[in-house]
């Protein structure tokens, strides 16, 4: 029986590992019709090979074959494994079934050009087979291939952020894609609940910001980082920046200008008609006076805009950033809206 399970799993093995090298292969030709509905079924199928690998390895009692001739199903695999591991699987976990999503309602998307976070999921996967099968079966394919899911063209890459703005065809695009993408973002914020800080997406922040991981950081950047003009309302992109006057603190360097477009939105009006939507007892009275002048001049939540920014002389205008309301909230009671993201 040992011998016949080992026969399995090595199998099963090959085979994956097959399939996800024919996603990366054929993912970096220059020119392949269907590119990403094709990938994504070989990088589903090398999970489920994988999975059904680890399954029959480890818990030989688990019948994969049914009484059918079947084998066991796939997202009965994955929910089996992610039982077992548990929350460091949890990534992965919420990464293969995005792409899941993806492999079953193709149809849905034949019209709308998402191939860039496809990509960036599709990258991310590529990278946590890996290390699968590295911490469960001690195999490196990075040993044994020089493959890179990397793209190189005669276009200029673009991040999942800056698809996800304004300007892109986002706003164009079907119901289902935009469904689509709120299922990611779902699936971001579960994560972050449960005090999860890696990404189920390719990372494109490292460089700015000279950090390995940010807070599930892809797609919980933004649509728009201006919130009124935003289609879809999702957590801004400077959030992952934590504003300090700690000497000892990393630096990125931002141009006066720029802070107050891009962190420092909010003037005190704006703060005022915002809270009114958010708050059910928020009153522009003594309590909130209190709170305003305890956290002015605290760089987090609070800048000053002077007419003069060298000599900071001159009428100067109160701006505040998004996290404040985060400081709100503990006086405040927020209104049951779930459309209402801060």
């Amino acid at each position: 029986m040992k011998t016949e399970t080992k026969n399995i799993t090595e199998a099963l093995l090959e085979n994956s590992k097959s399939a996800i090298l024919a996603c990366v292969e054929l993912h970096n030709k220059p020119s392949f019709p269907y590119r990403y509905e094709i990938c994504v079924i070989l990088a589903i199928n090398a999970w489920e090979l994988l999975l059904k690998a680890f399954i029959a390895q480890n818990h030989p009692e688990v019948k994969l074959i049914v009484k059918d001739g079947q084998t066991k199903p796939f997202d009965e695999c994955i929910g089996f494994v992610a039982s077992v591991i548990g929350k460091g699987f949890r990534v992965t976990h919420e990464n293969i079934n995005k792409l899941y999503e993806f492999r079953c309602h193709i149809i849905h998307f034949y019209k709308d050009d998402i191939g860039l976070i496809l990509y960036s999921l599709l990258h991310k996967s590529v990278i946590l087979y890996n290390e699968f099968l590295i911490q469960n079966f001690n195999i490196d394919l990075a040993e044994v291939t020089n493959l890179y899911l990397l793209p190189i063209g005669f276009k200029s890459f673009t991040s999942p952020v800056n698809f996800l703005s304004k300007q892109s065809k986002l706003s164009n695009n079907s119901t289902a894609v935009k469904t689509y993408i709120e299922s990611i973002i779902r699936s971001t914020n579960s994560l972050n609940d449960e005090g999860i800080e890696e990404a189920i997406m390719a990372n494109f922040n490292i460089a700015a910001f000279n950090e390995n991981r940010i807070k599930n950081a892809d797609i919980i950047a933004s649509i728009s980082q201006n919130e009124s003009e935003a289609k879809l309302t999702i957590k801004n992109v400077f959030d992952s920046v934590k504003i300090t006057d700690n000497e000892s603190a990393k630096r990125v360097k931002i141009e006066e200008d720029s802070v107050f477009k891009t962190i420092y939105v909010l003037s005190y009006q704006d703060l005022i008609i915002k809270s009114r939507e958010l708050y059910i007892d928020f009153k522009q009275g003594a309590k909130f006076n209190r709170i305003m002048k305890s956290i002015k001049g605290k760089p987090e939540y609070h800048k000053i805009r002077y007419l003069d920014i060298k000599t900071k002389t001159g009428t100067g205008k109160d701006y505040y950033t998004h996290a404040i309301f985060n400081e709100l909230s503990n006086h405040f009671t927020l209104k049951e809206k779930e459309e209402q993201l801060i």
